[in-house]
């Protein structure tokens, strides 16, 4: 466990904690930002890349594709199914997961439909935690 102050960058934090070459970092836990290498300039603030506190650091071997179908089976059987657009539209982006995994579908036309309708569905959600649950796709492509 680490405690950094505010203002720092991923890449000082990642430097810090013995994190250099990361493919990626996920800040504010499932739902939260998902930095890529590119971005590590970036600083942990309210400003820029806010955080509740948790970071997960993933590294060169790491397959983000995996990384986000592990988040979006959890936020699937999670859901409290009360609206419609958490309880279908998270099975979706799953459902989309799991096309591209299988090399069942183009990689670009995948992404372009998930992502169409990720975002208004993040809109139309009734809790806070549904609205952000479509972050573990969208971050990701």
């Amino acid at each position: 466990m680490y405690e950094f102050p505010l203002g720092i960058t991923i890449a000082d934090m990642l430097d810090k904690v013995g994190g250099t070459g990361a493919k990626a970092v996920q800040i504010g836990g499932a739902s939260g930002t998902c930095v890529p290498a590119s971005a590590f300039g970036r600083r942990i603030a309210f400003e820029d890349v806010a955080t509740g506190g948790s970071i997960i650091v993933f590294g060169p071997g790491r397959d983000m594709l995996h990384v986000a179908k592990n988040f979006m089976e959890f936020f699937v059987e999670e859901s409290c199914g009360q609206c419609t657009p958490c309880r279908a539209g998270n099975a979706k982006l799953l459902e989309g997961i799991e096309m591209l995994e299988r090399g069942a579908c183009s990689s670009v036309a995948t992404c372009r439909s998930c992502w169409r309708s990720a975002r208004p569905c993040s809109w139309r959600r009734s809790a806070g935690w549904g609205q952000s649950s479509p972050n573990a796709f969208v971050g990701r492509f």
